[in-house]
């Protein structure tokens, strides 16, 4: 960005990402309710393939500064549904494990220090296959857990709880 058009735009283009992460993530927090976690994801992976292909193909030019807009924002939207669904995830997939959290902290750390390592060494286009690649597996290895999820939902019916016996007593003692 900074060859093609200049510094003087960074800051900008970054408020655009920023409000457009906030909006987000207030937004699908509501809309996963109504369509599903797994819809919002797809819909988010969706966004991060046509830009990084976007980006793999389209050659900045000067005239163009509103294309930077419009990535930066729309990057924003996945970004905003990347981080309220996978927390979403986690809170639902690790009920009683309560280093989920911290764990999954660590991880994206870590995954932004190799990427902050290697993503000056390489050209951009390298980075962005390699991002294609990362969504991908990503992708199939989230489908997995949902798939995975909702068969052992199926497996096990919800039971109603059993009445202990000072429970049945006492439902007993309130009817007389």
């Amino acid at each position: 960005m900074a060859c093609a058009v200049g510094i003087k735009y960074v800051g900008l283009v970054m408020i655009v990402y920023g409000v457009c992460d906030a909006l987000s993530s207030f937004s699908f927090g509501h809309i996963a309710k109504y369509i599903g976690r797994m819809y919002c994801l797809m819909f988010a992976a969706l966004i991060n393939y046509t830009l990084i292909i976007t980006m793999l193909l389209w050659v900045p030019q000067e005239n163009q500064l509103w294309v930077l807009f419009i990535l930066a924002g729309l990057w924003g939207v996945a970004d905003g549904c990347w981080q309220t669904q996978i927390a979403a995830a986690y809170g639902t997939l690790f009920t009683e494990n309560e280093s989920a959290f911290s764990n999954f902290h660590l991880w994206e750390s870590l995954g932004f220090v190799i990427a902050y390592v290697y993503t000056p060494r390489i050209r951009i286009r390298y980075a962005h296959i390699i991002l294609l690649c990362v969504l991908t597996l990503s992708m199939v290895c989230y489908t997995i857990i949902e798939i995975r999820e909702k068969r052992k939902k199926k497996k096990v019916p919800e039971e109603e709880p059993s009445k202990s016996k000072d429970d049945i007593e006492s439902t007993i003692a309130t009817a007389l």
